[in-house]
């Protein structure tokens, strides 16, 4: 655009407003592109957890075909997460396990009933 006269008696020329008014719509964009990028990156690590989390359920599956459901446990050994028979596990298994108050209690000796 060519310089009109008003431009000489203004202290800035009137293509300065316009682009002070692009500069501020780019600001506004681009901090809504920001947002949605860490909104996209939470969402797709929320995503991960969730596969990782389906996975490990699944798993029940392949390593414990003949166990019964309700005697599965979801115990830790060395921070990882496994599933735990209580009535086919051995004691040597059970102690190497992280401990809890689960692991404890099986690991007493059972009293024989009469």
């Amino acid at each position: 655009m060519e310089p009109s006269i008003l431009d000489y008696y203004n202290d800035y020329p009137s293509m300065i407003k316009i682009i002070d008014a692009l500069n501020e719509e780019n600001d506004k964009l681009q901090y809504e592109l920001d947002s949605t990028k860490d909104e996209l990156y939470s969402t797709k690590d929320e995503l991960d957890s969730t596969k990782s989390e389906l996975e490990f359920y699944k798993s029940i599956f392949k390593t414990h075909r003949n166990s019964v459901v309700y005697n599965l446990y979801i115990k830790y050994k060395d921070k990882q997460r496994l599933w735990i028979d209580k009535i086919r596990t051995d004691k040597y298994e059970l102690q190497q396990l992280d401990e809890d108050k689960d692991i404890i209690e099986w690991l007493k000796p059972v009293r024989c009933e009469r």
